[in-house]
């Protein structure tokens, strides 16, 4: 039977909805950013936070962002997996903030330092995360050369 591993991945990705949403929350509640990532996320649509929107945002960049980190195994390899999970996805993340927040003219997307920090945290971890399951559970070692992965 074959498996579709970006749709695996993908699925794999999700339970990182909750965690992100709770992070994120709990910082807001301690009064270091201003917007959880739902809240965030759903202001590339409207100029009100709203987290319906924000869930359907986190589903397709998450996606994105899960499809950048498994096609880029072809290009790199897959040594330092993780460590390259985390800057596709803090890149992203960056280039969201950046093109919504500044050039839509989000001024709620422009947040203090430690708001920064703590949304560039949080996508960190979650490319921590997407480079993991990737490397554990997507990409088997007798799987890599067949695959094209790690040409040398």
């Amino acid at each position: 039977m074959r498996v579709n591993k970006p749709l695996l991945l993908i699925l794999y990705n999700l339970p990182g909805l909750p965690l992100a949403e709770g992070y994120t929350r709990l910082m807001k509640h301690f009064g270091f950013t201003n917007l959880t990532v739902l809240e965030a996320l759903s202001l590339m649509w409207m100029k009100e936070p709203n987290w319906v929107l924000g869930i359907l945002a986190f589903l397709g960049v998450s996606t994105w962002e899960t499809l950048l980190v498994y096609y880029s195994t072809k290009l790199w390899g897959t040594d330092y997996l993780p460590l390259k999970g985390m800057l596709i996805v803090m890149t992203c993340q960056a280039i969201i903030f950046s093109l919504y927040g500044i050039l839509g003219g989000q001024s709620q997307l422009a947040q203090s330092v430690s708001g920064n920090y703590v949304h560039a945290s949080g996508a960190a971890f979650g490319g921590l995360f997407v480079g993991y399951i990737l490397k554990k559970f997507i990409i088997k070692p007798e799987q890599r050369r067949k695959d094209g992965f790690n040409k040398e």
